[in-house]
């Protein structure tokens, strides 16, 4: 795990990205890091656009704002163009966004592995997993500890299980490139 982690969310309202910062905080608490979640929506919540971030690090955060993320999950065309010149990589849903074809970004079929799983709600897990495939920001048992924690025991083991489907996903792409 890096010692100072920048994670940015973005889809549209709806998607669970704020839910999904806020268990990563979760996660971060789970190992004593310390951890900063924020987001920003517009007017129209659900079906605008809305970003989500999550800062976790071992030391102090300063700045509460993602200013340079280690990565980007991209779960609605929505988004448009704002990420096209990230440096960053980009996890992207490409079960319901256009193609992207810029080296950095990864495409996952998010939305359509949680509804092959039963769970259409987890598609933001599905992503979380392929990010943490990415760029590994805590340790993963902190993870099951705080879904653990955060969930009935039948949820938690499906909400693991997405986050497992998202990392298996990300290393096959990653491998196919």
């Amino acid at each position: 795990m890096a010692q100072h982690t920048e994670i940015l969310m973005a889809g549209t309202g709806g998607q669970g990205l704020i839910f999904v910062a806020s268990f990563l905080a979760e996660c971060a608490i789970a190992q004593d890091l310390k951890v900063v979640q924020t987001q920003t929506y517009g007017i129209a919540q659900r079906g605008g656009f809305i970003t989500a971030e999550a800062i976790i690090s071992a030391d102090e955060i300063l700045f509460q704002q993602v200013t340079n993320p280690n990565v980007i999950v991209a779960l609605h065309d929505v988004i448009g163009n704002r990420y096209d010149d990230a440096k960053a990589p980009v996890i992207y849903d490409s079960s319901i966004m256009a193609e992207r074809s810029f080296d950095n970004w990864l495409p996952i079929p998010c939305t359509k592995t949680a509804q092959d799983m039963g769970a259409p709600k987890s598609a933001n897990l599905v992503a979380l997993g392929a990010a943490y495939k990415l760029y590994p920001f805590v340790d993963f048992d902190s993870i099951v500890k705080a879904a653990n924690k955060k969930f009935a025991p039948k949820i938690a083991e499906l909400n693991i299980e997405a986050v497992k489907k998202g990392i298996a996903l990300a290393e096959a792409a990653s491998q196919t490139r």
